[in-house]
């Protein structure tokens, strides 16, 4: 897959394209419905067209929480197959362009066919439609992908995530959950608890909701057993802000500074606040044990 990232008015192709257009968050099997019909036209390559940053976080300046970042996007849509993504930089440029505008930029990258679901929208202030469309490519209209009747969507994922449904999460993304930070500087405390964590920075990433999961973790291309907390350790070394830590199974070492693949695997337990040390720690070896249970 060629991937193009630039300003919309640098980003240029001349073979006829059949394209999809959307955030593409999650890379999950609504998307892939879409991506799947853009692949089956032999009269064109197929492309995806993407925003970064996400429009959201641009048009409402707000600490926009997403499913996956861009470099895991471009991994996850490479693997399906397609010939071209298109990243356009969704600034002050980009999201004011007009019908009109947005239309010759869709014709300047080559665009012959377009894939997109009724809802569809674009253009500043969303006044492009659909009917804007057909009169200057074909048009191929996608109902909504469902399950049990339920719209699968971007949001109804996030929503499975906050709420610790991770299976359900995992059947819609066809793979688990992940988040790829990296290791800060923390307090030790683990150290001393003996169960050494390393602190992530988890930037925006959706995160599911407080407690201990059992996690997978990748380190230099190796698979570790992990334990994970998410929250405000409310029993020793409280924070106010929300903190995410894992203690990796069978692993000693420094990981300070470097990147981590969090895999999340099943949710275990609710934070919970313990009224000693020893409290704490019988806890922190049952969880462990739970987690050397689990297969991999």
């Amino acid at each position: 897959m060629k991937v193009l990232i630039d300003n919309y008015n640098n980003l240029k192709n001349k073979e006829p394209l059949t394209i999809a257009i959307g955030n593409f968050d999650g890379v999950h099997l609504g998307h892939k419905t879409l991506i799947h019909e853009v692949m089956h036209y032999n009269d064109t390559k197929s492309a995806v067209l993407t925003f970064h940053p996400h429009p959201l976080k641009v048009l409402r300046d707000v600490e926009f929480q997403e499913i996956m970042i861009l470099s895991e996007k471009i991994y996850y849509l490479n693997e399906t197959g397609l010939d071209y993504m298109f990243v356009a930089r969704f600034d002050e440029a980009f999201y004011t362009l007009g019908v009109d505008e947005f239309i010759s930029f869709l014709k300047q990258i080559g665009v012959k066919r377009v894939v997109v679901g009724r809802d569809f929208r674009f253009s500043y202030h969303a006044k492009g439609s659909v009917h804007d469309l057909e009169k200057h490519f074909i048009v191929v209209v996608m109902d909504d992908y469902k399950k049990e009747s339920i719209r699968i969507s971007t949001t109804y994922i996030k929503d499975l995530i906050y709420a610790s449904k991770l299976e359900e999460a995992r059947a819609l993304l066809s793979r688990d959950y992940q988040i790829t930070a990296k290791v800060i500087k923390g307090s030790q405390i683990g150290h001393t608890l003996g169960f050494p964590t390393a602190n992530l920075l988890y930037g925006h990433y959706v995160l599911p909701r407080n407690g201990v999961y059992y996690v997978n973790v990748k380190y230099k291309e190796k698979l570790y057993k992990g334990a994970l907390n998410i929250g405000y350790n409310p029993s020793i070394n409280y924070s106010t802000k929300k903190r995410v830590e894992v203690h990796l199974l069978d692993f000693n070492g420094n990981l300070y500074d470097e990147e981590l693949t969090i895999y999340f695997k099943k949710f275990l337990r609710p934070e919970l606040k313990f009224h000693s040390r020893e409290a704490l720690i019988e806890q922190l070896k049952t969880d462990v044990q739970m987690i050397k249970e689990e297969p991999f």
